[in-house]
């Protein structure tokens, strides 16, 4: 568990973790059906206003009433919606880079707002913030046109509520996941593979000789700051910017593989399902539900 007085990093490691809001609103659930199966990228706040939440897993079942804060997994499974469900709801990303979200609980977490006030407290100041024109849009509010001004005051207003949001969950036991880049030359390896473009082919022997060191050096060392190697980690933000352009995104699949370098739609169609075990009009059909 990270603390305030240990497990502390670089400033320059925690850029690396990546924060924003995909939507805020209250009201009944966005899901048009009272079950859905998540598998999507990100994270989930509910604070349940009325009504009840069940969410049920292989190895699970939390059930959350009135008053009560619910944190699924970021993982598949089962969320049944009362018919008199009102919740206020933030979807966000909380995330290194690549795919490796920041918490990556088993089970989903509850708290009673009681417990917590000021996380409701600025949950409803940023619901104040982004206004009906954000938020009445639900899930579509990432795709709507705002100023400059408009989007800083509202991210500002995000950021308040997610230090209260980690503190939070770290009380109610989650535990951070978090990368440590301990060999300046993984940094430089990374920062490398973070920047270059999806559609090329990716080559450890080039990376290796832009860090001055053999492939087998650049792969030992990567993998004990990493956990996986470049290739990997190429592919895992790869899979990712698939996930998130078929999710955001309204351009045929087809073009979504091209732009991700499959000249190919049956390669992208067996890389994607390889990975998650849905095509992507599969994919994109749940996550449009």
């Amino acid at each position: 568990m990270l603390t305030e007085n240990q497990d502390q990093l670089r400033y320059i490691d925690w850029n690396n973790l990546h924060f924003a809001l995909e939507w805020i609103y209250e009201g009944k659930p966005a899901q048009r059906s009272c079950r859905s199966y998540h598998s999507f990228p990100g994270l989930s706040a509910w604070l349940i206003n009325k009504g009840s939440i069940k969410v049920v897993g292989e190895t699970y079942s939390v059930e959350a009433q009135a008053g009560d804060w619910v944190f699924p997994p970021a993982k598949k499974d089962e969320r049944i919606f009362s018919n008199d469900l009102e919740i206020l709801s933030l979807r966000f990303e909380a995330s290194w880079s690549a795919d490796h979200e920041l918490f990556k609980e088993s089970n989903p977490l509850t708290c009673t707002s009681k417990e917590f006030p000021r996380l409701e407290r600025l949950a409803r100041s940023l619901l104040k913030t982004a206004g009906p024109h954000l938020t009445h849009h639900r899930s579509e509010m990432k795709f709507q046109s705002i100023d400059i001004y408009k989007y800083t005051k509202t991210h500002r207003g995000f950021m308040d509520w997610i230090e209260v949001y980690l503190r939070t969950m770290q009380k109610i036991g989650a535990q951070f996941h978090r990368v440590k880049i301990t060999d300046e030359r993984v940094h430089v390896a990374k920062t490398y593979i973070d920047t270059i473009d999806l559609n090329t082919r990716f080559r450890e022997k080039i990376l290796a000789d832009k860090v001055g060191i053999s492939v087998a050096q650049l792969n030992r060392i990567f993998v004990k700051d990493m956990g996986i190697t470049p290739t990997v980690y190429y592919s895992e933000r790869k899979y990712r910017k698939a996930k998130q352009m078929l999710i955001n995104s309204p351009a045929p699949i087809k073009q979504i593989g091209y732009e991700l370098g499959f000249n190919n739609p049956s390669n992208f169609t067996n890389w994607f399902y390889s990975k998650s075990k849905h095509s992507p009009k599969a994919f994109r059909q749940q996550a449009m539900q």
